[in-house]
């Protein structure tokens, strides 16, 4: 398959559908590197998807950063309702694209997560390029365009409760994401969701993450290379995906 697709992309170049293999349709364009990843890797970054996997029966799931909408999909027999934020315009119609393909009742919303509402710069290489980030304190010599931005807490404020409690939130936001917790404080408190997912880059300050989910009552945890789970120290390895879970609620086996 990534044989083939690799000689699709160059030669024929159209999107074509494909099926994960929890049974969900995805749509996969030729300049998406969630699509070759959807097609290299029966889970893509199975090692944590699964595991995050494990930790969700139901509820609803908060996609920060959601892309095209690929961890969606991959949860999509997981949950019940997803609310997927993605402020890259051309990247929020593949996700809704992905979910009418499956005839979902997901909710794709065209706004950043931060920790301040209003407007801010957020890069544009083109396309879908997952690296786009938000341009905040640090510098970039990509062009940007100018998005919408929210809090997670002032977002569930105007809309409020969804019908399915949330039990599940993925954030992906290229070194954006301790401004995104800072945001939903109020969410973590009151909403409780049983397991966070979220991205660690080197320019992450880990330390301010663990103060966060402390202040919260969160626990902070790692995945070995076999994919067993144990309590993190803020000396852990940047580069990989970490998770949280409420610190009176055992989410994993130790």
């Amino acid at each position: 398959m990534a044989a083939g697709w690799q000689a699709w992309k160059r030669v024929v170049r159209r999107p074509v559908g494909m099926k994960l293999f929890n049974g969900i349709h995805f749509r996969a364009y030729p300049d998406c590197g969630c699509s070759s990843a959807a097609f290299y890797f029966r889970i893509p970054n199975s090692l944590h998807m699964t595991f995050f996997r494990s930790q969700i029966n139901g509820g609803t799931l908060l996609d920060v950063g959601a892309n095209v909408g690929l961890a969606s999909m991959l949860l999509a027999d997981k949950v019940q309702h997803a609310v997927l934020f993605e402020p890259n315009p051309a990247a929020a119609t593949r996700a809704r694209e992905n979910i009418k393909t499956n005839g979902l009742q997901f909710e794709v919303h065209e706004v950043a997560l931060s920790d301040a509402t209003g407007n801010i710069l957020f890069e544009d290489m083109g396309g879908v390029d997952t690296c786009n980030r938000i341009v905040d304190s640090s510098a970039t010599s990509a062009r940007t365009v100018t998005v919408p931005r929210t809090t997670a807490d002032t977002f569930l404020a105007r809309y409020g409760s969804f019908r399915e409690p949330i039990t599940a939130v993925k954030i992906d936001v290229e070194g954006h994401e301790n401004s995104v917790l800072r945001g939903m404080r109020e969410m973590l408190r009151t909403h409780r969701p049983r397991i966070v997912m979220f991205e660690y880059l080197q320019r992450t300050n880990l330390k301010e993450t663990f103060d966060i989910f402390g202040s919260v009552d969160y626990r902070i945890i790692v995945l070995s290379s076999r994919g067993e789970p144990s309590f993190a120290t803020p000396d852990v390895a940047p580069l990989q995906d970490l998770f949280a879970c409420p610190c009176q609620q055992a989410c994993m086996n130790t």
